[in-house]
C-alpha cells in the first residue's frame, strides 16, 4: 500500500474516532443530567402562571403546503394509472413463463 493512501486512511479513521467520541460524551452528559419535565407537566405549570407571548424564532422555516389538484386532473391521473395497470396485466398474461413481470428469468 502506498504511503499516501495509508496516511489518508489513518486521517479518516482518526476523524471518525473523534466524531464518535464527541457523540459518546454527549450521550453520557444526557445520562447524568437530571431528567427534564414531561410536556404534560410543563403545560400544567404554564396554565397556572400568567400568559406569556410566544416568540417564534426567525430561523424557523415555514412548512410547505400540500398541493391540491383539481378533480379533472385527479380523474385524468386515475385513467392513466388504470391504463398502465391494464398494460402490465396484459403483458403478464401474455408471458409464457408465468414469472412475475420485472423478475429475471
Amino acid at each position: 500500500m502506498k504511503l499516501k493512501n495509508l496516511n489518508k486512511k489513518i486521517r479518516r479513521l482518526l476523524a471518525s474516532i473523534a466524531k464518535d467520541t464527541k457523540k459518546l460524551e454527549k450521550l453520557r452528559r444526557r445520562l447524568t443530567a437530571p431528567p427534564k419535565q414531561t410536556a404534560k407537566k410543563e403545560k400544567t405549570k404554564k396554565k397556572k402562571t400568567a400568559p406569556v407571548a410566544k416568540a417564534v424564532p426567525p430561523s424557523r422555516k415555514k412548512k410547505k403546503k400540500k398541493r391540491q389538484i383539481s378533480p379533472e386532473r385527479r380523474a385524468q391521473l386515475a385513467a392513466m394509472m388504470k391504463e398502465r395497470w391494464a398494460a402490465k396485466r396484459a403483458a403478464a398474461a401474455s408471458d409464457d413463463s408465468g414469472a412475475p413481470v420485472g423478475s429475471p428469468s
